[in-house]
Formats: structure tokens, C-alpha cells, sequence
């Protein structure tokens, strides 16, 4: 199973120079850079600039991977951690070369296809926010949470089906809507499942001391 997720991992950290160099012999010299809340060019730069997407933010999540699997080593973070940080990593390689294929296409269309990744990766997290034990690193990390057991338990439990429910709404957005839409819809639906279980979260009693000496 490591060995598994350790070849999947490599795939990630290396598709997006793999995809990049497949294609940068055909990039025109200044390429899209920037785009607009539809998914339109509205700023242009040199075309190596591309080269330093990969470059900078695989590194970093790789560094938080490698500082993730050293806690759960010393047993201070779940092993469900890696997975998420496995997710992590998938989405940002996915992401730049999303980002990739936009500089090439021109244009995003709208913006459909980041939806899509968004939606897969919160149904992705949802499914493990409620099995995910308190850590220095990822999940729902407001006061409440981090100073009670039970409160970050109960609020992953209820934060697991919205973040499902808000991944697959994403993902029909991104396939049936169009345009600025698209951006209004995910930016939405990212807004709701993110806050509504921050105010569950701070909404929890403090749990009543117990009689039992």
C-alpha cells in the first residue's frame, strides 16, 4: 500500500513538468498569465514562467507531506493525515496543470474545469474529515476544535457530508453552468461548507465536568 501511494505520489510530483515540456516547444513567446473572474486573459508574461509553478509549489507541499508523515512517526498525528496530505498533493498537480493547459487554450471557458477539481478535492477531504484526529496540520482549526476532543470530533462529523455534498454540487456547476457563473457558484458553495461548520464548531456547549472522581 506505501509503495503504492509512494509510485502515485512520484507520478504527481512529475506530471506537470512532463505535461509542460510536452507542449512548451509550441507556446508562443508571451502567453496568458492572468485571468479574469470568467476565465479570460486579461495579462500576458514570458512563456518560462510556467517552469516556476511546478518548480515552487511542489516543493512546498512535498515539505509539508515530510513534515506530516514525521508526526504521525511519532505518533503525535493520525495516519489518516497522509491521506489528506496524499490529496493534497494529487489536487496541486492537478491544479498546475490546469494552469498549464489554460496558458496553452488561451482561455479557461469559463472556469468549468477548476469547479471540477475543487468539487473532487472537497469530496475527497469530506470523506475523511470525520475518521480525522486533532493535528498541528490540516482540518478545521479554530479555538473551539483545538481545545477540545470532543468538539473537534463532533465538528469533523458534521463537516464530512457538507464538504461531500459541496464537492459534488462543484462538480455539476462546473459541468452545466457557464461563464462568470461558474465562479460565482464555486466561490459560494466553497464560502458555505467552509464557514458553517466553524459556527457549529463555536456553537458546541463546553462539555459539563463529570461526577466521577
Amino acid at each position: 500500500m506505501k509503495s503504492n501511494r509512494l509510485i502515485l505520489s512520484l507520478i504527481f510530483v512529475f506530471l506537470p513538468f512532463i505535461y509542460l515540456a510536452s507542449i512548451y516547444g509550441d507556446l508562443p513567446e508571451q502567453i496568458p498569465i492572468h485571468f479574469d473572474w470568467r476565465g479570460q486573459p486579461d495579462g500576458w508574461g514570458p512563456k518560462y514562467i510556467l517552469w516556476l509553478v511546478p518548480t515552487i509549489l511542489i516543493p512546498l507541499v512535498m515539505l509539508v507531506n515530510a513534515a506530516i508523515t514525521k508526526k504521525i512517526a511519532e505518533g503525535t498525528a493520525s495516519p489518516k493525515s497522509a491521506s489528506i496530505g496524499f490529496i493534497t498533493l494529487a489536487f496541486s498537480s492537478l491544479m498546475i496543470c490546469y494552469i498549464i493547459y489554460g496558458a496553452e487554450a488561451g482561455s479557461y471557458n469559463g472556469l468549468g474545469g477548476l469547479s471540477i477539481l475543487m468539487g473532487i478535492f472537497f469530496g475527497a477531504l469530506g470523506n475523511y474529515l470525520p475518521v480525522l484526529k486533532r493535528n498541528a496540520f490540516v482540518g478545521i482549526r479554530v479555538p473551539p476544535t483545538m481545545s477540545s476532543e470532543a468538539k473537534w470530533e463532533k465538528t469533523h462529523r458534521y463537516a464530512g457530508p457538507l464538504f461531500l455534498a459541496g464537492g459534488a454540487l462543484m462538480v455539476l456547476n462546473g459541468l452545466l453552468f457557464s461563464g462568470g457563473t461558474i465562479t460565482v457558484v464555486m466561490l459560494s458553495i466553497i464560502a458555505v461548507i467552509s464557514i458553517i461548520p466553524i459556527v457549529y464548531a463555536y456553537r458546541l456547549e463546553d462539555e459539563e465536568p463529570s461526577d466521577f472522581v
